[in-house]
């Protein structure tokens, strides 16, 4: 069975004219991992892809490359956000509970507290790092030959 390019359609609509990724695979990858912290489009790097906090754009306003290829692109992007949130938020809470004299009730609350906050406002960083991730693995040169 081979590669269906069929699946490719969402690269015709897109510029790759403006597209600006590094050749070398260490720089790319800090190129991209920049890119989603600066919530930037991981193709071409234009700021300004999401319309508000939350809400990603369905394109890159500059080189119009659709950010949902397909349905249920983002899945990933819940495990990265779940995963990091979690991570985040024990090393915070053990550090709270290492290095100060709070109560069990007061590290309870901050404990709730984290645990809500972090994938509320790591959301949208992990939507990004995830199509980086996404570019990474899935070079884009192999949609664009032949």
């Amino acid at each position: 069975m081979g590669y269906d390019r069929s699946r490719d359609d969402w690269i015709r609509s897109a510029r790759v004219d403006l597209w600006d990724l590094p050749a070398a695979a260490a720089f790319r990858l800090m190129v991209l991992v920049a890119r989603a912290f600066g919530r930037s489009c991981p193709y071409c790097g234009s700021p300004g892809i999401f319309s508000s906090f939350w809400t990603l754009k369905e394109r890159c306003p500059r080189c119009g490359v659709p950010f949902e290829r397909e349905e249920g692109y983002f899945l990933g992007a819940y495990a990265v956000n779940l995963i990091g949130a979690e991570f985040a938020g024990f090393a915070f809470v053990l550090a709270l509970l290492i290095r100060t004299d709070l109560s069990t009730l007061s590290l309870q609350v901050i404990a709730v507290v984290v645990a809500v906050g972090l994938p509320l406002l790591g959301y949208p960083y992990a939507r990004s790092l995830w199509m980086a991730i996404d570019l990474m693995v899935h070079r884009p040169e192999r949609h664009l030959s032949g």
